[in-house]
């Protein structure tokens, strides 16, 4: 309670403040309920938002929230030059694959440009097979084409049964081929033999070499079928025996750059039309996020824009205005009696131990009341992209059964 009232009672009085003054900004904004200013879409939208409406005196605020295709001019001036989040939701009906808008989403020299596409980057069929039960996408047989990329993950907790059961499995050569519902990998093959062998060895020295200096976290350097075959692992595990065996979780590949990609992957991560028009066009950066659930990304700040689109499961996004994410984020630092930095990084000081425990309560605990407020939470499926302006924090945590599939990925840009 006391690091509450210490993030919470300075910007009492400046947040009324900077409310009442952006209620007159010359774009479209309007004085709306509790004194906050509502969210016009522009003359293209029949329908005013409300990004942050009270409708009782401590609920939580919401994010602006369209649904695509949304035009370049209205996103750029109610969103990106507001400098205020918004949620674009995918429509929920497919469209035609004839459609002109969305063949030619890419195309800023025909007349379609003006609108962004529904956003159904190819990644999403791809990469993913869907399911009508919720939670139990998979990934498809095409990934294994790219089996052997190499690439950086995050293993939360590596000394953990699940993660013994795993490696046991990976070394029991002799085990029978995968069923059809599972990746078409080549599990009766030598040579997948032999894949699975070494990777039982490498992950199994990755973690005796480190078990002395982290026993909640590792990043370490594998190849793609690392989670190719953590997937067919736990995919397996629903034929177990009782007592069913708990899936491996929190193997995560988490912001890593896309040219990190081979480029057939890339290709299926074109970029939006939001990203490369909206301003100047400059992309600072771009990374996936790919893995088993749960996954995680603790409180920070991003140093531009971010644009950040879900292609698999589902994540809770809780954001916060600048000055009041950033007095959050102090205020934790403060109680650890350690000197704050600038938040702007995904530290491995913030996934383990007193300080990730110490964040994530401030920010998610409360029985989701969050740590404030004025704290924004946000929902994205599949389809769906998020608009993060400069300087607002925020945290990311997946929804969904534990072990199954999760992806995003975003851009940063101006």
């Amino acid at each position: 309670m006391a690091l509450f009232l210490v993030v919470h009672l300075p910007f009492g009085l400046l947040e009324k403040k900077a409310a009442l003054i952006s209620c007159y900004s010359p774009h479209s904004w309007a004085p709306g309920l509790c004194g906050r200013p509502s969210f016009s879409l522009g003359p293209s939208q029949s329908s005013s938002f409300n990004p942050c409406r009270r409708e009782q005196p401590r609920a939580q605020p919401h994010v602006a929230e369209v649904v695509a295709p949304i035009s370049i001019e209205d996103f750029r001036r109610d969103a990106f030059q507001a400098q205020r989040p918004l949620l674009i939701r995918r429509p929920s009906s497919k469209p035609s694959t004839s459609s002109p808008s969305t063949n030619r989403q890419n195309d800023a020299n025909t007349p379609t440009s003006t609108l962004t596409s529904p956003t159904i980057l190819p990644a999403l069929t791809k990469w993913f097979n869907t399911s009508p039960t919720p939670g139990k996408a998979s990934l498809t047989p095409y990934l294994d084409n790219f089996r052997s990329t190499i690439l950086p993950y995050e293993l939360s907790f590596p000394n953990s049964t699940q993660v013994s059961d795993f490696i046991s499995w990976l070394q029991q050569s002799s085990s029978s081929p995968a069923s059809s519902s599972d990746l078409h990998l080549d599990s009766d093959s030598g040579s997948d033999t032999q894949s699975r062998l070494a990777l039982a060895h490498l992950l199994k020295t990755y973690i005796t070499h480190h078990s002395s200096s982290s026993s909640e976290f590792l990043i370490l350097d594998l190849p793609l079928h690392l989670l190719l075959l953590a997937h067919q692992y736990n995919t397996s595990l629903s034929s177990s025996q009782f007592p069913p065996r708990p899936p491996l979780t929190s193997l995560y590949i988490a912001q890593v750059p896309l040219s990190h990609l081979p480029s057939p992957l890339r290709s299926d991560l074109p970029t939006p039309l939001l990203v490369s028009h909206a301003d100047r066009g400059d992309i600072y950066s771009s990374s996936i996020w790919l893995g088993l659930q749960p996954t995680y990304t603790p409180w920070h700040r991003d140093p531009n824009p971010n644009l950040f689109c879900q292609l698999c499961g589902t994540k809770v996004l809780r954001l916060m205005a600048p000055k009041r994410g950033e007095a959050l984020f102090r205020g934790v630092m403060a109680s650890l009696a350690v000197a704050a930095g600038s938040g702007k990084i995904r530290g491995e000081e913030m996934m383990k131990g007193k300080e990730r425990r110490l964040l994530e309560g401030a920010v998610w605990g409360g029985d989701g009341e969050g740590a404030d407020e004025m704290m924004c939470e946000v929902t994205v499926q599949a389809g769906d992209m998020l608009f993060m302006p400069l300087g607002w924090w925020h945290s990311v945590k997946s929804v969904g059964e534990e072990g199954g599939i999760n992806g995003s990925v975003n851009w940063w840009f101006r």
